[in-house]
């Protein structure tokens, strides 16, 4: 038999889980296959040398409708996971089973120092 304690911490769990499921499935519609962070930091001894990081990457749209208005937004972050900037790509109209190459970036003398990055889709 399974005492009053347990059942609160099971209800609790199963919840959390129903939350997540909830959350995952209400997505932007179409998805991000693969991505990738480059940074690059242009030559030059001046605090105002701009550098620039990239991320690139293909989405897809699964269903079987165009979704319209898509768009990428991405959140730079360095090694502190202080925020460096945010880029976005957009797109008026994807495609059912159509791919989209984009490529997101922001430009500025401390852009180099990007590690790591959220990468967020959506469409209106």
């Amino acid at each position: 038999m399974m005492t009053a304690s347990r059942r609160y911490i099971l209800i609790f769990f199963l919840s959390l889980l129903i939350v997540n499921l909830i959350a995952c499935s209400s997505g932007s519609g179409f998805r991000i296959l693969k991505n990738e962070l480059t940074v690059r930091q242009f030559p030059g001894n001046s605090p105002l040398t701009q550098s620039m990081a990239a991320v690139t990457g293909t989405a897809t749209n699964p269903g079987e409708s165009a979704i319209e208005e898509c768009v990428i937004t991405v959140i730079f972050y360095d090694d502190e996971k202080n925020k460096l900037g945010t880029g976005t790509a957009t797109r008026p109209s994807l495609g059912p089973g159509e791919i989209w190459n984009f490529a997101v970036q922001i430009t500025g003398p401390d852009a180099w120092k990007a590690r790591t990055y959220d990468i967020i889709p959506s469409n209106k």
